[in-house]
């Protein structure tokens, strides 16, 4: 009996065992179920979706699985915990804690405003889409006006809402009065903060609502908050000025928004509050792990020295490699090339690449090899780079086969070794790796002793959905259905780890073993799960199959070897 028809007689025999199942729903966790707690509170299975839900799309899938809800619970768990901590060292009752959210706040009060503003007050009448139409037909050419009439409201929407907020902006800014000082503004040192110090009290905005203006020190003092890349703008005079114009648009729509009552606003509300949460987690993550982490001169030069490799620069070969087709061509060239090296005979080395190597292109030279397992133009070649590196740079290499069959040697042109880059001139980049590379470890420690001073326990069991044997295996047959080979082992996995009865898990591992040897074309998975399931299971209806399943497999794996050995 050859290996085709043990599968097609282990496929009937599947058939009987395993009847196909009518579909089950998977009964889901209630909201209600408690899958964590500590000091004063706890986490549900209610809160754990509510977060999944926010997710995007693109990443989502990731955090449906089993593993990745145990993932997601760990960063709610630790959110939870660093959170208490920051109300457990008043993080908010700072003096500028809410002086570093404002702009963010506002920002929050402006998109409600906003989206109200705009909701029931533009409109495209038909006059000014045709007339859009007409005046750009050139951008529409062979299509009707009803065919192109939704890329034109496209188009058109968006320039009419802005044209409205732009309106209303400067009604609010005759409002409260404002006035920029530009003059002021374009003095500002972004670059050297200290130097500003003759101007520092200047105002930049004025205004008739005094929370409204702001003078050179509120910026200044507002600098280390800001994102690197607004930091950069603010360098140039552009960058100033939008800034600026920017923050007084925020302030007039925010104190606008607060007489129309926004802050009474559900959804504003809760932007809010987890703004705030938000910046009392950064700001304890930056007292317990980043603050705390040693960067004086004496620890980044330890670091430099202890990691000397990773501040230096990359040692790369050059080489002139020779490929042949068979072994007996290759042994010939390479006495030829020896000789032609000695002689210092160039131009014939190039004549001979040309004429018989299947590399020939540039001569054979390849230039920036790296210890990396990849040989450029070749692609990823463990084999040969290996060689490479192992060749003595003033030796002609032995002969070996490499990723592409190919009988090759090479020489070594060019060695350059890995050097030091100075540590004056890499200082910011090791206090950038070392504070990678602690922080990883120090936030760690601190959450492992923020766990246990909040009493952090967590129930990852109970978010998992325990089905039966019987759903199990159908939710296995329809994943082999569409062809979703990795899909279907992980339900039978599942049936081997809850459903142990010598019955259940036996079928499934018979399954596993074969969708592997059949399917996935894994080889040596397969002999290991068919050796392991004739070792658990010696007598059974399977055990028959089983057995011819392995040996088939084996005898194969015998003939490739065998093959392989007299091509030698």
């Amino acid at each position: 009996m050859n290996y085709r028809n043990i599968s097609k007689k282990t496929i009937i025999t599947l058939a009987v065992i395993f009847t196909f199942l009518s579909l089950f729903a998977a009964t889901q966790v209630a909201d209600s179920t408690v899958v964590a707690e500590f000091k004063g509170g706890k986490i549900t299975m209610g809160n754990l979706n509510k977060r999944l839900s926010q997710i995007p799309p693109m990443y989502k899938a990731k955090y449906e699985t089993v593993d990745g809800k145990n993932e997601l619970l760990d960063m709610i768990c630790t959110e939870e915990v660093f959170y208490l901590e920051a109300l457990a060292q008043k993080i908010m009752d700072q003096d500028n804690f809410f002086d570093r959210i404002a702009d963010q706040v506002k920002n929050t009060y402006f998109s409600e405003y906003r989206k109200d503003l705009l909701k029931d007050a533009i409109s495209l009448t038909d006059e000014e889409k045709r007339a859009y139409f007409k005046e750009n037909h050139d951008q529409y050419k062979d299509r009707t006006f009803e065919e192109a009439e939704k890329m034109i409201e496209t188009k058109l929407k968006p320039e009419k809402e802005n044209a409205f907020i732009e309106k209303r902006k400067q009604e609010l800014i005759k409002k409260y009065d404002i006035m920029i000082n530009y003059d002021v503004l374009l003095k500002i040192n972004i670059t050297a903060p200290d130097s500003n110090e003759v101007i520092i009290d200047e105002k930049i905005i004025t205004s008739s609502n005094p929370e409204i203006n702001r003078t050179v020190g509120d910026l200044i003092a507002t600098l280390d908050i800001l994102s690197k890349r607004t930091q950069i703008s603010l360098r140039t005079d552009d960058g100033k000025k939008q800034y600026i114009e920017k923050l007084a648009k925020s302030d007039v729509f925010y104190l606008d928004a607060l007489e129309k009552g926004y802050d009474k606003n559900p959804m504003i509300a809760a932007n809010v509050n987890q703004i705030e949460r938000n910046m009392a987690l950064r700001t304890v993550y930056n007292i317990l792990v980043v603050e705390s982490i040693d960067t004086s001169d004496e620890k980044l030069q330890e670091y430099y020295n202890t990691n000397i490799k990773e501040f230096s620069t990359l040692a790369h070969r050059k080489i002139q490699t020779f490929g042949f087709d068979t072994k007996k061509i290759a042994v010939k060239m390479r006495k030829t090339i020896k000789k032609l090296i000695k002689k210092n005979k160039e131009a014939e080395i190039v004549a001979l690449i040309a004429e018989n190597s299947v590399y020939p292109k540039g001569d054979g030279i390849l230039d920036h090899i790296y210890d990396n397992g990849i040989i450029p133009g070749m692609g990823k070649d463990q084999v040969y780079c290996d060689m490479v590196w192992k060749t003595k740079p003033e030796d002609l290499s032995d002969i070996f086969q490499n990723s592409k069959e190919k009988y090759v040697f090479f020489r070594i042109l060019e060695d350059v070794v890995a050097t030091a880059k100075p540590f004056e001139e890499e200082q910011a980049a090791i206090k950038k790796s070392l504070m990678r590379t602690l922080s990883k470890e120090k936030f760690e420690n601190v959450k492992k002793k923020l766990e246990t001073k909040f009493a952090l326990v967590t129930y990852p069991d109970r978010m998992i959905v325990r089905l039966s044997a019987e759903e199990y295996f159908n939710k296995a047959e329809a994943a082999q259905k569409r062809r979703r080979f990795n899909d279907a082992i992980f339900y039978y996995d599942e049936i081997m780890k809850y459903h142990k009865n010598n019955k259940d898990d036996y079928k499934a591992m018979f399954m596993k073993g074969f969708l592997y040897a059949e399917e996935l074309k894994d080889t040596d998975n397969a002999i290991a799960i068919f050796e392991e399931f004739l070792t658990s299971y010696p007598e059974g209806d399977l055990s028959e199959s089983a057995q011819y399943m392995l040996s088939s497999l084996k005898n194969k794996e015998d003939m490739i070897e065998s093959i392989e050995f007299e091509e030698k």
